[in-house]
């Protein structure tokens, strides 16, 4: 317990105000993805469709200042500038107070119409503030995150203002910094930044392109064969990001792309590939063996037992296009700058902290039509603790092959089984119970692996190498 509390001093700010002011931006940032209506029946919407859609509409653009206050926030914990109390102020809570304003105002307003849907008589009559604060309540998650994140960084501001906290957000590295290596970190805090706070617009924009060039192809060659659109989404906002992490690391873009794109042995291709099939039919087998032992204690002689074919199934074939985006996200994290945290932070603190950043890519689109603040809180700690556990499987198949493809190959399957429900155990299991199973289950190989073949710390440059003769990895940094 006292390595696992030093380790995470290690991985978290030295104020942890500067934590609180993360999550708050964070709750600021995910916003307009919860739900912002209060839980009634159909039919009360269906009577008043009209006034429901006309405050859903408001209701997203009400919220688009906040997510830029969100994005603002983000942005100012690297580079807050000289006046940086000005700008949290001018860009972070002005913006996002507004728009909670007229959040607030607007529905208290329609709620005191008659024609407004209500789940029940009580409700549709105005009392008092109390009233007015228990309706405005009532609107769900997106309301109480807006909440929790206005009043966690208004606290950090005034912490600001009496000069007891401090920007930038910062981590203390490993040993001293060299300008160079200072202008790269820079570069990739960068695109740390722009793949948290614009996946949404780059994919925008790719999936407009790709759409005119698949009506371009349709029309003149009448080909109508290809992949689905959403893989090619995915595959080419992915090969953005790819493009964006070859920048952000500099002059040695070309000579890392050669390294971690060599061939690996044909043990680490299977391991890539057994790793995610194995655990991704875990949940599987745990409903099985609790339904058998259920079966065994209470139905033996009444009932036949489980079938333990019908516990699993097999993914569809044509997610296996999802294997192009993988790949494309193991060139820009794993390949281009895990290298990078590692020599900055440290191995383990470095993978870990790497698996934070990465989990902050997938923010914009976990927590659509969340419903209730249990569910927002569990989703974030699945999300981090699910990417930050595949982090280290991830990073160690790629340190001890040399390359990325069997770190794509694992990423890319456990992506296939995701997308076509293939763990899915209808009602068997919840699905909270189901991304638990798989989360531990990367954790516990991710501790495995590192304890047992732990990957070899040599060397003198920041980027791994490979011997292709025995396959080892070797690496320039501190563990």
């Amino acid at each position: 317990m006292r390595s696992l509390a030093a380790f995470l001093r290690l991985v978290t700010p030295p104020d942890p105000y500067q934590a609180l002011f993360l999550f708050g931006a964070f709750c600021l940032f995910i916003s307009p993805q919860l739900r912002c209506f209060p839980i009634v029946p159909e039919y009360a919407i269906a009577a008043n469709l009209s006034v429901y859609q006309s405050w859903l509409r408001f209701s997203v653009s009400a919220r688009l200042p906040i997510f830029f206050s969100g994005a603002a926030a983000f942005f100012f914990c690297f580079w807050p500038g000289s006046h940086h109390l000005r700008r949290i102020l001018g860009f972070v809570l002005l913006p996002a107070f507004v728009g909670f304003i007229a959040l607030c105002y607007r529905f208290i307003y329609l709620a005191q119409r008659p024609d407004f849907p209500h789940a029940s008589v009580p409700q549709a009559a105005p009392h008092n503030e109390a009233w007015a604060i228990s309706t405005v309540w009532s609107l769900g998650p997106a309301v109480h995150v807006i909440f929790v994140g206005l009043v966690l960084v208004l606290v950090f501001a005034l912490r600001l203002a009496l000069r007891v906290s401090s920007l930038p957000v910062c981590l203390t590295p490993l040993g001293h910094a060299v300008p160079d290596h200072e202008a790269v970190w820079q570069h990739i805090l960068v695109f740390v930044w722009i793949s948290i706070v614009c996946i949404s617009a780059i994919n925008g924009v790719t999936s407009a392109l790709l759409w005119g060039f698949y009506s371009l192809i349709t029309r003149l060659l009448h080909f109508r064969s290809f992949p689905p659109q959403l893989a090619l989404i995915i595959a080419a906002s992915t090969a953005c990001l790819a493009a964006i992490a070859a920048w952000a690391v500099g002059e040695r873009r070309w000579t890392d792309l050669r390294r971690f794109t060599r061939l690996p042995q044909i043990k680490f291709m299977l391991l890539g590939a057994v790793f995610p099939i194995a655990i991704q039919m875990m949940p599987g087998f745990v409903a099985y063996l609790a339904d058998r032992i259920h079966w065994a204690a209470y139905e033996f002689s009444t009932l036949a037992p489980p079938d333990f074919v019908s516990y699993f199934d097999s993914p569809k074939l044509v997610y296996l296009w999802y294997l192009i985006g993988a790949s494309f996200e193991e060139i820009a994290w794993r390949g281009y700058l895990q290298p990078h945290f590692i020599q900055r932070f440290g191995l383990q603190r470095g993978i870990f902290l790497l698996g934070v950043a990465w989990s902050a890519f997938h923010f914009e689109g976990d927590f659509q039509k969340t419903d209730g603040d249990y569910a927002v809180f569990l989703t974030l700690v699945f999300r981090l603790s699910f990417c930050i556990a595949m982090s280290y499987v991830l990073g160690w198949l790629v340190l001890r092959s040399g390359s990325i493809w069997p770190a794509a190959l694992t990423h890319g399957l456990s992506n296939v089984w995701t997308f076509s429900g293939a763990y899915a155990l209808d009602g068997r299991q919840s699905v909270y119970t189901t991304r638990i199973i798989i989360a531990v289950c990367w954790g516990l190989l991710g501790v495995a692996l590192f304890s047992y073949w732990p990957p070899s710390i040599v060397g003198d440059s920041p980027l791994p190498d490979t011997d292709i003769g025995t396959g080892a990895a070797r690496l320039d940094v501190l563990q």
